[in-house]
């Protein structure tokens, strides 16, 4: 729905370059919630029965493909890809572009390997322990926190002493602006 949404966004800015973006979200959250209310109000909600479940769920791995194309450029490191083109142009610069990987691919893909081994782990120790399932569940759930924590510490010990973002030896957030 993000995608649609920026893309309806992306074709008003070409005509009225004045609006805001999120005046335009906003505009179109109210519109959609107009119509579903209309819908529901004479009682039209049958007519979702007519969306065959194949084209939904085309649609729903159609959109995670194109999501998760659009930020693999980023978990490697790689810039010059335009992450906004179509799905199968920003899949080929992605390969092209491998070979100008930086050290944020390994900073990307270990902590992706590390929360997917840390769900392994849990669940083989989950069922390996039934009576303490529990336990290795809620660990599991945890898991993107050990990871973001863990990465918080290599990240700190990688960049200390450097005062400006853009001279760390990965990518990182640097100095967030408050808000208005």
């Amino acid at each position: 729905m993000s995608t649609i949404v920026g893309n309806i966004i992306i074709s008003v800015r070409a005509v009225h370059p004045e609006l805001e973006p999120e005046a335009i979200a906003r505009s179109l959250a109210l519109i959609s919630g107009c119509v579903l209310l209309f819908f529901g109000i004479i009682r039209f909600g049958w007519i979702v029965e007519f969306i065959p479940l194949v084209a939904i769920g085309a649609f729903m791995t159609g959109s995670a493909i194109s999501i998760a194309s659009g930020q693999v450029p980023t978990l490697l490191g790689i810039t010059g890809v335009n992450t906004r083109a179509e799905t199968y142009l920003v899949i080929i610069n992605t390969l092209k572009g491998l070979p100008r990987c930086k050290l944020d691919a390994a900073m990307g893909l270990t902590a992706l390997f590390g929360l997917y081994f840390f769900r392994w782990i849990c669940a083989f120790m989950g069922e390996k322990y039934p009576n303490k399932r529990k336990m290795w569940f809620f660990i599991s759930t945890l898991r993107m926190a050990f990871i973001v924590i863990l990465y918080i510490l290599v990240s700190f010990l990688a960049n200390r002493g450097i005062s400006k973002a853009s001279d760390a030896k990965f990518k990182i957030l640097g100095t967030v602006p408050s808000g208005k």
